[in-house]
């Protein structure tokens, strides 16, 4: 199985230059990614997307156009929506809890924005799957191209202060943020491949309640870079496509392993 790399954009603290190089020598990237309006979208729309729907639309509208089918994958979901649901719930009563807090707290959320935001009347399907989730979702993209000429990919997890606290907990490295999104097609651009080359970029470190996590021989460290974003195999994957190179993602027994090349 592989692709062709059309267009990407990818999302993390301090933007996209120079991540190549930081993702392989392991140098972190302190802070959030900057998230001005959108200028295409409403002021009302963009008000009723929690953040992650932002940074997913900002990665997104780029590449996307009316009738493209959309893979969007996140591995933790919209946990500042839940939260702000559950709180109000529980403290205040059914009858004061947030209706746009509980439609939010769905996985599919921030696809739903982006359809709505951008006008998109494509096929669209909500993936998660762990800490693979950011390769589990170009995977089924690829498996699409079958029946389409091309499929738009985005995956990510934003960085917010319940997880924070649950890292913290946990004795984890701090949560971090990345969210990137891909065209692929038949024919193109980079190649997308199913293999697995030297050096790979990898996950080292277990998410909360997750358990052992056994790293891939000799990989480097992706959360050294970016922290612990569960989905953030994507961002990886792409910030390689001008010079090559090999991610794996890894959900328990489960692995993933993709390589691009220029």
């Amino acid at each position: 199985m592989h692709a062709a790399l059309l267009e990407a954009v990818v999302l993390v603290p301090g933007g996209e230059d120079g991540l190549a190089a930081d993702l392989r020598a392991g140098t972190r990237r302190e802070g959030a990614i900057e998230l001005p309006r959108l200028p295409g979208i409403a002021a009302g729309t963009w008000r009723r997307m929690s953040r992650l729907a932002r940074l997913v639309a900002t990665a997104a509208s780029p590449l996307a156009s009316e009738s493209v089918p959309v893979v969007f994958g996140t591995a933790i979901g919209e946990i500042v929506p839940t939260a702000r649901f559950q709180q109000r719930l529980y403290t205040e009563g059914a009858d004061r809890a947030s209706p746009l807090a509980f439609q939010n707290s769905v996985y599919n959320a921030p696809a739903g924005h982006l359809s709505i935001a951008l006008g998109l009347k494509g096929a669209s399907e909500t993936i998660s799957a762990g800490g693979a989730t950011g390769l589990a979702c170009l995977l089924r993209a690829m498996a699409l191209l079958e029946r389409h000429e091309q499929v738009l990919v985005v995956a990510g997890d934003d960085a917010n202060p319940s997880l924070a606290r649950a890292c913290e907990l946990n004795g984890l490295p701090a949560r971090g943020e990345a969210v990137a999104a891909c065209l692929i097609g038949r024919s193109g651009g980079p190649r997308i491949h199913l293999e697995v080359g030297p050096a790979p970029l990898s996950r080292h470190t277990a998410l909360p309640l997750e358990g052992e996590l056994a790293a891939v021989p000799g990989s480097v460290p992706i959360e050294a870079c970016l922290g612990l974003s569960p989905s953030s195999g994507l961002a990886a994957l792409l910030a390689l496509r001008h010079d090559g190179g090999t991610v794996v993602d890894v959900d328990g027994p489960r692995t993933i392993g993709v390589s691009i090349s220029p």
